[in-house]
């Protein structure tokens, strides 16, 4: 009995040490870069929206605060897969503020609150800012030197964006 226990545990770690180490899975640090700059790009949007739902006002409050409490913690999610991925590929994902606002490029406008469809504007803008980056990533780096995990994971990313991106555009249809 007692050498059968061992022997799973050794088995344990000996499959542990193959799982955390991914030996067939192995993302250029070009790759994960990008993807820490989207994770960067990801943390403002998701501060931003955050922003937006904390004080959005006018006849349409309670919509429009319901719909960006529902995009802010899709926003998380994302974020919180994009940085697992870093992790999963054997790099380390940004954490810090600082290292947040060294690599952001949608734009912030600190001090400012502009009206709901502003707002929505805004958001929009960012969301296909976003998009474009995933794209680029997603295509210069074709099939065969991204690992099938990392690139669905962006290609799901890249949706989520466009379905983020319809449906702000929808909000500012008269």
């Amino acid at each position: 009995m007692k050498d059968s226990t061992a022997k799973t545990a050794y088995d344990t770690k000996s499959n542990v040490k193959k799982i955390k180490n991914f030996e067939n899975i192995n993302e250029s640090s070009e790759v994960t870069s990008k993807m820490n700059q989207i994770l960067a790009d990801e943390f403002a949007v998701f501060t931003k929206t955050l922003n937006y739902h904390w004080n959005v006002t006018g006849p349409r409050f309670m919509t429009i605060h319901q719909f960006l409490g529902k995009q802010y913690h899709e926003l998380l999610g994302i974020m919180d897969e994009l940085a697992e991925r870093i992790r999963i590929v054997g790099d380390r994902p940004m954490g810090t503020l600082a290292e947040f606002s060294r690599q952001i490029t949608v734009p912030e406008k600190p001090g400012t609150i502009p009206n709901t469809s502003q707002m929505m504007a805004d958001l929009l803008q960012d969301h296909l800012t976003i998009r474009e980056e995933l794209i680029e990533l997603i295509t210069k780096n074709p099939e065969s030197s991204m690992d099938p995990g990392t690139e669905d994971l962006l290609i799901n990313v890249l949706k989520t964006h466009e379905e983020m991106a319809w449906i702000l555009s929808s909000h500012l249809e008269h």
